[in-house]
């Protein structure tokens, strides 16, 4: 019974070390972005060789400094949202300066450490980000396209007057026609490019005819996700068996089997240099591995996607361009300015514990509710979203978007609310 006892407890701590969790690495290595990994659980950082990696960038809003609301990847989960649901995958967020843009050989020395350091499948590196970040999506992809497997571009466009990397990896670009923000000129200036490059038969363009610049939710649609992973690089296909902005599988939350409840995640570890040294000492057994014959992306009708590709109304050039081999840093052609509110998940900027890298956010240095002011209010007990914007005067619509949430958003006592 003793033994028995042992063997269960050992079990149990070796599940509880590889249950899922988020390590940011913030302020450690100045030649390049801070940035945070989500690893699900039963990852091996040396032996999981097959496991498949998304970079999601972030727009303008949620740059360093700017405090703006968190969207994306690694937000859905930590939400509660299953958007991998049964797919596990490395997600890799990077964190950028919103006055500098994305610069792709910055971002490319991230990715170069997460090869030699984390066991994950070569063959399968995704490419997702809006506005600013669609921009540096289509920069980078277009500047290492023999890296990536396929990539989303959402409200953004890319620098370079020949993108003709992106022509070699399955692309799916978004924009909706009304973006006040960043116009959709610039995805269409990218989609004629494109073509005189050669065939587009890896290229699908969503125009849509409404949206704006807030299409946040499609980092929420577990399609998406499914959809990239039907792609890998030994099979340059563009998948059509899958359409995630047509016909959304959105994991709301009134749906049991797609909410796991928000807080759900095991660990968020700041690393410090001491924990830095132990990852640069460690060695993923291989370097890559074959594609899953399931995620090959074999169906027979991958190259009729062309006929899918909205033909752009215009044809105007964005106010800037570089040439493809240029690692300027991506930025939108016009701004506004970002988001101010602050969402409570703690942002990838956050100071790191001096202490134990197991160490979680001290609570007790969480700011009291106050009232609102300079346009932010501040969530009390028993506020819905509809209430603040009867208060405050605002269409509840309006409100979602200015916060850049959808209607299916929780709010809780602290939360920032921008309602000006």
């Amino acid at each position: 019974m003793r033994r028995l006892l042992i063997i269960i407890l050992l079990t149990l701590v070796t599940f509880l070390a590889k249950a899922q969790k988020i390590e940011y690495f913030n302020d450690l290595m100045s030649d390049m972005y801070n940035f945070a990994i989500y690893e699900p659980a039963g990852y091996d950082p040396v032996n999981s060789t097959d496991m498949p990696v998304v970079m999601f960038l972030h727009g303008r809003s949620m740059s360093i400094g700017l405090g703006g609301y968190r969207y994306g990847s690694i937000s859905s989960i930590k939400e509660g949202y299953e958007i991998l649901k049964g797919q596990p995958a490395l997600i890799l967020e990077p964190n950028a300066n919103g006055n500098e843009g994305w610069g792709s050989v910055k971002l490319h020395k991230v990715y170069e450490f997460l090869k030699d350091h984390y066991a994950f499948d070569h063959n399968r590196f995704y490419v997702i980000g809006m506005s600013m970040g669609g921009w540096g999506t289509l920069n980078y992809v277009n500047k290492y396209p023999d890296e990536v497997a396929a990539c989303v571009g959402i409200c953004g466009g890319c620098d370079a007057k020949t993108p003709c990397g992106l022509n070699k990896v399955p692309t799916w670009i978004i924009h909706a026609a009304d973006d006040e923000t960043t116009a959709v000129a610039c995805s269409d200036r990218v989609v004629e490019a494109m073509k005189t490059c050669g065939s587009t038969n890896l290229l699908k363009y969503s125009r849509l005819t409404s949206g704006g610049h807030s299409l946040i939710q499609y980092f929420s649609y577990y399609n998406l996700y499914t959809w990239l992973f039907k792609h890998n690089r030994t099979n340059r296909r563009f998948d059509t068996s899958i359409d995630f902005v047509n016909n959304p599988k959105y994991p709301s939350v009134n749906e049991d089997r797609y909410w796991l409840g928000a807080g759900h995640i095991a660990d968020e570890i700041y690393i410090n240099q001491t924990e830095l040294a132990k990852v640069k000492a460690r060695t993923p057994r291989q370097q890559g591995s074959s594609p899953i014959a399931s995620n090959s992306g074999t169906n027979s009708s991958n190259n009729s996607n062309s006929s899918s590709t909205t033909k752009p109304t215009s044809s105007t050039k964005p106010s800037s361009s570089s040439s493809s081999n240029t690692s300027s840093s991506s930025k939108p052609a016009t701004t506004k300015k970002p988001v101010s509110t602050a969402n409570t998940a703690k942002p990838i900027t956050s100071t790191k514990p001096a202490t134990s890298s197991s160490s979680k956010p001290n609570s007790a240095t969480v700011k009291p509710i106050t009232s609102s002011s300079k346009g932010i209010y501040i969530v009390r007990q028993g506020d819905t979203l509809k209430k603040i914007a009867r208060k405050h005067k605002i269409k509840y619509k309006k409100l979602l978007q200015i916060n850049h949430f959808t209607k299916y958003r929780k709010i809780k006592p602290g939360d920032k609310i921008k309602v000006a």
